[in-house]
């Protein structure tokens, strides 16, 4: 993907990335009733956050930084819908939304600003 732009930061944000987690919550009443299922999907949320957030420790371009950021809290998310915590989830999922969308765009503004520089290893002197 090229530099974000304000609508393609939005659609990414808000709908492509939390549309399963989305699911997850409008299917809650029927998760319900098998808890065995509830416990795997929290084991795979809890799974998925670490090992994206342990990934994302290591990349050095800003995209796959934060791509691996989502990854981490779309694993929060699942784990908090493994637990029960469907609200949790939901609160998560919009504050989320907001400040990916966010941080999306800023991370344009760098990207441009470095002249198209996406490694972060490069950054550096942006006061001058």
């Amino acid at each position: 993907m090229e530099g974000p732009t304000r609508v393609s930061a939005l659609i990414h944000a808000a709908t492509m990335v939390t549309a399963g987690i989305f699911i997850l919550l409008r299917s809650s009443r029927l998760l319900e009733f098998i808890r065995q299922v509830l416990v795997i999907i929290a084991i795979i949320g809890g799974l998925t956050a670490v090992v994206a957030a342990l990934i994302g420790v290591v990349q050095s371009d800003i995209k796959k930084v934060i791509a691996f950021s989502t990854c981490s809290q779309l694993g929060y998310m699942t784990l908090s819908c493994g637990l029960s915590l469907y609200d949790i989830s939901l609160f998560h999922l919009v504050t989320h939304a907001t400040f990916k969308a966010l941080l999306f765009l800023s991370a344009g503004s760098i990207i441009h600003s470095a002249s198209d520089e996406q490694s972060l290893m490069r950054y550096g002197g942006f006061i001058r």
